[in-house]
């Protein structure tokens, strides 16, 4: 995967310089038509439509309430297939000194699935608590789990098990694995404190609080052409195509467990239905 995607990028970065030629200066100069593998015509076509910024390849499109695959709806779906997001990739980087809207970039981003979770009233410092949701923020769900495992502070257990929690909560809801989710806000807030009586010297006495915090998380919905395209060196898009596989991998062999387990239900309703009319024509015939 890497030594492909290397070879793609090099034979990009000729072909995209020509590509971005100003409409005046390609007018002015003499057609150059680049040789290009079968594979990235669809690059080519929307060079020749007049499409000469990767702003164009992620427009907005509007949601699909039923889908077969997962990912924000736009020309590239939030978990595209491996070759899709190879392709994507080295023409990104073929075309690196180009900058994507941000505005663009924001509406995918808002129009990924959000998935809430929070833990409140922890016997715990709420400043204590954020430094170890802080250190969540911003990984994927599995590096996170990973990193908290390792962790050394007492309430990292806790934070893993939040984190664990709404990831079900999207399993349950729409099907995404834990490698398709990544930890987009972990912070800790104040909770009650809880006014307690301090003793000190000499016959006075003063006010302690026993502290308390809230936990409040948000799992977001990877997309990964984002990814790609904010990731500034070679090695940062291989490590996100390599997600990317792991995640596709871990998607359809869920796909494939829930529609056997939907078999598997569907024939023992009809064993049980098939069951109950044995007993009533048994009973009738009594």
């Amino acid at each position: 995967m890497a030594h492909a995607l290397s070879c793609r990028m090099s034979r990009l970065v000729t072909s995209s310089r020509q590509f971005t030629m100003p409409m005046q200066a390609a007018a002015a100069t003499p057609a150059i038509v680049p040789t290009m593998s079968p594979k990235f015509a669809f690059f080519q076509t929307i060079t020749n439509q007049g499409m000469r910024c990767l702003s164009t390849m992620m427009p907005l499109r509007k949601i699909e309430t039923e889908r077969s695959d997962h990912g924000a709806t736009s020309t590239l779906d939030a978990i595209p297939s491996q070759d899709d997001a190879e392709n994507f990739a080295a023409f990104a980087h073929a075309n690196r000194h180009q900058k994507v809207k941000p505005f663009i970039i924001k509406r995918r981003i808002t129009q990924l699935r959000t998935y809430l979770g929070n833990e409140r009233n922890i016997r715990h410092s709420p400043w204590r608590m954020n430094l170890v949701c802080q250190f969540a923020a911003g990984l994927t769900v599995p590096e996170a789990l990973k990193q908290l495992m390792f962790c050394q502070k007492r309430k990292a257990p806790l934070v893993a098990k939040v984190i664990r929690r709404t990831a079900n909560l999207a399993d349950i809801r729409h099907g995404l694995q834990p490698s398709q989710l990544e930890v987009a806000e972990c912070f800790a807030t104040h909770g009650v404190h809880l006014k307690r009586l301090k003793i000190m010297g000499r016959g006075r006495s003063g006010v302690k609080h026993r502290r308390h915090s809230h936990i409040r998380l948000v799992l977001r919905e990877i997309d990964f052409p984002t990814k790609l395209l904010q990731a500034e060196s070679v090695n940062q898009k291989r490590k996100w195509l390599g997600l990317l596989r792991t995640a596709r991998d871990e998607f359809e062999r869920a796909t494939v467990e829930r529609e056997e387990l939907a078999e598997l239900e569907a024939m023992a309703a009809k064993l049980e239905e098939d069951a109950k009319k044995k007993r009533e024509e048994e009973e009738k015939e009594e």
